[in-house]
């Protein structure tokens, strides 16, 4: 039987573990591995794929080989450490830890908020650019609160439920898997033109990786505030331009805050138009807390839920 099957039980207290360790203990982004392998795929894309106007089909192949070099080689250098370890579950918790750097993207978040409400704007369009995909030079106070609680909640779904998804279904590989991933479908977004192919092969996977933690979130945020409003705006929003997970996260948290989310964005200086979500209040600062504030209730109330399943699953081994 797979190392990681035998030890499934465990793998609940062990990430109820590394959530908690997270949360007190944030490693700084200088010191953080991903740093690492955003910088190789960075470079690894430079190198391999100079020229955007190649033939589409070379542009995805390109681009799948260079996805493959950033993830096989690494899953199959951390493999054999499990069975070279004497505490093979301290080993998952590392790598979980590791790929859950969730904490700084929050914390981003606050700071951009108290830019807005001191009227820095300069300074809030400094702190959520690297955060964000989108140009943020031409957002007004009302645009930057929008694309931090949208940015904040879509990287919850994607970094924090995903990972935790994954290392519960997989264990620490599988988590490095997801997260690998997700670097580099960040780094060659297909919504750049310059990636418009090669970051396809990867932004597919990443939908279909992110799926099931993209329900979750906006399953769970829908109950824990508003499910009716929620299902109202998931029913009215069927036009809109997004992807399905990101239509159902954004209808549930419109809902939940009461204002309006979605709306045109520009990347590299070229308007996407979608349809707004939700009612007319534009969000503000305030709404920015808010979304914060109902972050980390998501949180505990996700600690709590895996709680209550490793618990029961704990008196299903003994009984």
């Amino acid at each position: 039987m797979p190392y990681w099957l035998e030890n499934l039980s465990v793998y609940p207290l062990v990430l109820l573990s590394i959530w908690l360790l997270g949360s007190l203990v944030l490693l700084p982004q200088d010191y953080q591995p991903l740093t690492f392998f955003r910088i190789f795929a960075k470079q690894l894309a430079a190198k391999v794929h100079p020229d955007p106007h190649r033939a589409t089909s070379q542009q995805l192949i390109s681009g799948s080989l260079a996805l493959a070099v950033v993830m096989l080689p690494t899953l199959a250098l951390l493999a054999p450490l499990y069975w070279l370890s004497d505490w093979p579950l301290v080993l998952d918790g590392l790598l979980l830890y590791f790929c859950l750097d969730f904490v700084y993207y929050r914390q981003q978040s606050h700071k951009v908020a108290l830019a807005v409400s001191q009227q820095q704007n300069s300074r809030a369009k400094d702190l959520l650019q690297p955060l964000v995909l989108r140009q943020t030079q031409s957002l007004s106070s009302a645009g930057l609160c929008k694309a931090t609680i949208e940015t904040l909640w879509l990287r919850t779904a994607k970094q924090w439920v995903g990972v935790s998804f994954w290392f519960l279904a997989g264990g620490g590989l599988a988590a490095v898997a997801y997260r690998l991933l997700l670097l580099c479908n960040q780094e060659w977004n297909d919504k750049q033109s310059h990636f418009r192919y090669f970051g396809r092969p990867a932004s597919l996977l990443t939908q279909w990786a992110s799926l099931p933690a993209s329900l979750l979130t906006a399953l769970l945020l829908a109950f824990l505030t508003d499910i009716t409003g929620a299902f109202r705006q998931w029913r009215q929003a069927l036009s809109l331009q997004l992807c399905l997970p990101h239509l159902l996260i954004l209808g549930a948290l419109a809902s939940a805050l009461r204002i309006n989310l979605a709306g045109p964005v520009i990347y590299q200086q070229q308007k996407n138009q979608r349809q707004r979500l939700g009612p007319a209040q534009l969000p503000a600062v305030r709404d920015v807390l808010n979304a914060l504030r109902l972050n980390r209730q998501f949180q505990l109330y996700s600690a709590f839920i895996v709680f209550i399943f490793s618990l029961l699953q704990l008196l299903w081994l003994l009984y």
